[in-house]
Order: C-alpha cells, then structure tokens, then sequence
C-alpha cells in the first residue's frame, strides 16, 4: 500500500470511527454493559488504530498473517451480527446494516497494512469504502434529524428522546447520528414490545404531538392514536423550548 493509500485508508477509518463509535464512551449505559456490548461498542476504533499504526511505523503485515487475523474477524463478526439479530426482535435491518458494515470495516482494514498486490488491493479498497459510506451515512443523519425537528416543532416547544428498551431523553447532538438513533425493537406489534427508533415531541396548543424517526425515510413521521400505544410515547422526554440550548456537541 503507497503512502496516498494509507492516509486515503486512514481518513476513512477516522470516518467510520466517527459514525460508528457510541459518543461519549462516558455513557451511563456503557458501565452496566457486559464484557462484550464494551468490546462491540470501542470496535469501531480498531480501523484507526490499525491504520495509525500502519502510517506511523511504515510496516505492512505478512499477507497469510493478515488473511488469518481478517478471516476471524470475518467469522466473528457475521456470527455475533446474527446473535444480535436473533434477539432483535423487528429491527434486524439496521441491526444487520450495523453489524455488516462494522464486520467489513475491521476485516478489511487488515487487509489494507497487508503486503497484497496492487490489483488485490484494489478490491479491499473497494470493499473498505462500503462500511467508509455507512459511516458518511451515519453522520449525516444529524443534521437531517435536526433540521426536520426544527422544521417541525417550527418555534414550539419539543424534545427529542430514546424509546427502547428505556425511555431516554436526548443529551447529545452525536446521539441524532444514523447508527445511534435507532432501536432494535423496532417493528415489534404485539403488546408494549412495539418502541420507535427515536421520538420527536411537540407541544400543541396544550397537547402533545409524537413524531416517530425514520430511518428509511430520514425524517420524523407523526404518530397516528400515540395514547392507544401500551408502551406510552409520551415519558420519553419533556418538551421544552430551551431543549436544543441543553443538548452536547459530544
């Protein structure tokens, strides 16, 4: 790999790192998490770490070393995305978006600080940039969101929250990105296992207007009879003028 390669290589790792990483790593949740959801959730840091290492120290890997470690990454990564399908419940389209994509961005940037040939490095490049426009995808989810928010509430009063599995209210602008807002129990219609990815509220002359996040269509969408829901939309946060003056960057 040429040195424009590596730092090519090295911009979209910090791209996926960027769009993948759950932001802060300082989470409440993450303290709670098992050894496992800690090791899934500092993943997306591994593209960057290889990569850094690989511009600093001018090194390429041994190819039958780095097809090794990139075929067990390979494995591990499509069972444990199948494992989070399986529990999942409606969602399994962005679990497997998710999953898929951070599986290929560890796999392949093995491959990348190996010593392959040019025609083959090609190809690994080619395969590197699907998980690089997922995390392009990712990011730009924030502004999206926002500004279909604001659009929305248009001077009212909103917030902006987490319905699955605990209702949460937004804290970071970095929480609107694609692979942070959305829920794995999406989809699920029996009983109060049904949540929506993200919940927009608006206050509404005394009333509360529900907005569901959409992912396919990448914006809010109003939630018809949101009080004959059993699992209530409306404790995921508390409209407030003040919401987006409160919200991190982080």
């Amino acid at each position: 790999m040429s040195q424009t390669q590596r730092y090519v290589a090295l911009f979209g790792a910090a791209i996926i790192a960027l769009g993948f990483i759950p932001v802060p790593l300082t989470d409440p949740v993450l303290p709670k998490a098992t050894w496992l959801e800690l090791v899934v959730a500092v993943l997306p840091l591994l593209p960057l770490i290889i990569t850094l290492f690989a511009v600093a120290s001018n090194r390429r890997m041994p190819i039958i070393l780095a097809g090794i470690f990139a075929v067990l990454v390979l494995v591990s990564g499509t069972v444990l995305t199948f494992i989070l399908m399986a529990f999942s419940g409606g969602g399994t389209e962005m679990v497997t978006l998710h999953g898929a994509a951070l599986t290929l961005a560890c796999a392949t940037s093995i491959m990348l600080i190996s010593k392959v040939q040019n025609r083959t490095m090609s190809i690994v490049f080619g395969i590197f940039s699907l998980p690089m426009l997922v995390g392009v995808w990712s990011l730009a989810m924030v502004p999206i969101a926002y500004s279909s928010a604001i659009k929305i509430s248009s001077n009212r009063g909103f917030c902006i929250g987490d319905h699955s599995p605990t209702n949460r209210e937004l804290a970071s602008i970095a929480g609107l990105r694609g692979l942070s807002f959305y829920t794995t129990r999406s989809g699920y219609k029996i009983g109060d296992t049904w949540y929506f990815h993200g919940l927009l509220l608006v206050e509404d002359d005394g009333a509360t207007s529900v907005y569901n996040w959409s992912p396919r269509n990448m914006e809010f969408q109003e939630v018809e009879r949101p009080l004959s829901l059993i699992a209530s939309p409306f404790t995921a946060c508390e409209p407030r003028i003040s919401f987006l003056q409160e919200l991190h960057i982080d």
